[in-house]
């Protein structure tokens, strides 16, 4: 029994023994790799320089579109700005258009017209002026005004003043010319005029004057400088005055 505590006490010393040396192998391991790291010549790193700071950029009133779009106390929110533009001004209404009573073809062509179908009639050269109207063009069926730049364009029959139920019921006077040439105009001293009282009419410009209706002197008189002339023409008789170069 003994000699088997002896074993063993001998063994366990060995592994004592063992352990002990293992360590100690260790621990002398240890200090030299310690003192190979401090003995070693520190070495010196490349330092890299910090980035740039950016640079900073100017504010623009482009960066504050939310803010003005989203901004609580603005009364109207809304980016797009509506433009409102006044409703167009109406065109003005056109005036009556000027009564046509007649033309006449000779020489420089002159159309009579008066703005009112009683009034005084005018003689109208193309680019004359009656009213607010320009006279621009005009034919045995039609005539042409201009008025603020617009083309009026009608016949001319829808220009003819129409007559009164009074002057429909009257006995129409004797006319003595008729057609393209110069309408003959009325008077109140149409009654007056025969072939012993001739009458010179409304005066048309240009050195010519109008017939008188019921006036049935012979073409040829001569009456203050005015001679009458009376001609046939394809739409019928014309009559009219022209002055007596002396």
């Amino acid at each position: 029994m003994n000699r088997k505590l002896i074993l063993l006490n001998l063994v366990l010393l060995a592994i004592a023994g063992w352990l002990g040396w293992t360590l100690r192998l260790r621990w002398l391991d240890a200090q030299a790799r310690e003192r190979a790291i401090f003995d070693q010549a520190a070495r010196a790193k490349t330092i890299l320089p910090p980035p740039p700071v950016p640079q900073v950029q100017p504010v623009t009133p482009a960066e504050y579109i939310d803010v003005a779009q989203r901004m609580l106390f603005s009364k109207d929110r809304n980016p797009n700005v509506v433009i409102e533009t006044p409703p167009p001004k109406p065109e003005p209404k056109m005036p009556a258009l000027p009564f046509y009573f007649g033309q006449m073809a000779f020489g420089d062509p002159i159309v009579l017209l008066s703005t009112t179908s009683n009034g005084d009639q005018q003689a109208y050269h193309a680019g004359e002026k009656i009213g607010p109207f320009q006279v621009v063009s005009f034919d045995r069926d039609k005539i042409t005004l201009d008025w603020n730049g617009k083309m009026v364009e009608r016949k001319l029959e829808e220009l003819a003043p129409k007559e009164s139920p009074q002057q429909a019921a009257a006995p129409a006077p004797p006319a003595t010319s008729s057609g393209p040439g110069v309408k003959a105009l009325s008077s109140p001293a149409a009654s007056l005029a025969n072939d012993k009282n001739p009458q010179l009419g409304q005066d048309m410009g240009s050195g010519f004057r109008a017939c008188v209706a019921g006036e049935n002197s012979p073409a040829g008189t001569i009456l203050d400088g005015y001679r009458k002339v009376i001609s046939q023409g394809l739409m019928g008789q014309s009559c009219f005055w022209e002055k007596v170069n002396k």
